[in-house]
């Protein structure tokens, strides 16, 4: 089971980064707090992935890392990479220290994270949750205004630099006209199961906290009735809204017929143990074992 993780980075925050990149988006890969704080852990998720930007957090609030073209390894030797740089963040505002010495921009060693330099930034330091940093060692930088000489870390993350040109377009392309939501809602409504028994096909909805699954059904809800509903509570914080394991019937107009279409909604996906829905409720569901309203 792939544990469910979120991003510490702000969206804001990623699109910096992006923007210093070219057109791409990160892919979280590894997340010190659900992997482990070591360098066995880091490299067993990173160690085949490139490019990638890496990010150290420190209890007094710095963001910081560094950026590489070159794959992790345990090879014990220096990387030549002359795009890498180092960075922090001052409010949204990115600092960019760029490498001085690219025959040596990084280093691989299997008992620490990501290791730039001679030592200049090493983050999960001797497989501990510290910061090691040497300002001169390949990359220029005032460590005060990189991490405020806090070396411990709460938090490391690695991502993975994707190519972002792709999603440019949509994936398909709509010509969206009042014939075409017409069509639409009419292929929907007169949608059959293919097993005679089953009346409804259900739709379970699942994601993180805050992806919109409750506002989803709403969307679609408001729009066969005809006018705006909020019938399932939705809305932003950071733990789920929902808290019960709702199905939810969908009707055509305001006294019209029910849908062939039954969504189900419950609680969002949270990192951790004991927070969020649990997977043994997600085969509980499926198994048509917890009924409308029931506490999860």
């Amino acid at each position: 089971l792939i544990p469910n993780m979120n991003s510490r980075l702000t969206s804001n925050q990623q699109k910096t980064i992006c923007s210093q990149l070219g057109t791409v988006k990160l892919k979280l890969l590894f997340k010190a707090t659900v992997y482990g704080f070591t360098g066995p852990a880091f490299l067993q998720r990173c160690s085949s992935h490139s490019p990638t930007v890496s990010v150290g957090y420190n209890a007094s609030g710095f963001v910081f890392g560094g950026f590489t073209q070159q794959p992790f390894t345990q090879s014990g030797q220096f990387v030549n990479d002359n795009k890498a740089f180092l960075f922090t963040f001052s409010g949204e505002k990115l600092i960019k220290y760029p490498v001085t010495n690219a025959a040596q921009a990084v280093k691989m060693v299997n008992n620490c994270g990501p290791h730039f330099g001679n030592g200049a930034l090493i983050l999960l330091n001797g497989n501990q949750p510290v910061v090691h940093t040497n300002p001169g060692q390949h990359y220029n930088f005032n460590a005060a205004e990189m991490h405020g000489n806090d070396l411990n870390l709460i938090e490391c993350e690695v991502y993975q630099v994707e190519d972002a040109t792709l999603f440019e377009k949509p994936w398909r392309m709509m010509t969206w006209q009042p014939q075409t939501k017409k069509e639409l809602m009419e292929s929907i409504k007169t949608y059959k199961p293919t097993v005679s028994s089953v009346p409804q096909a259900r739709v379970l909805m699942i994601g993180p906290v805050g992806a919109g699954k409750s506002s989803f059904f709403n969307s679609i809800n408001s729009v066969f009735r005809g006018h705006v509903t909020n019938q399932a509570i939705s809305g932003c914080a950071s733990t789920s809204l929902t808290t019960q394991f709702r199905t939810y019937t969908l009707k055509a107009g305001r006294e019209g017929k029910p849908l062939p279409i039954i969504l189900c909604d419950t609680m969002g996906l949270e990192e951790g143990n004991g927070a969020g829905l649990n997977v043994d409720d997600i085969s509980s569901i499926l198994k048509g074992h917890m009924p409308d309203r029931h506490q999860v």
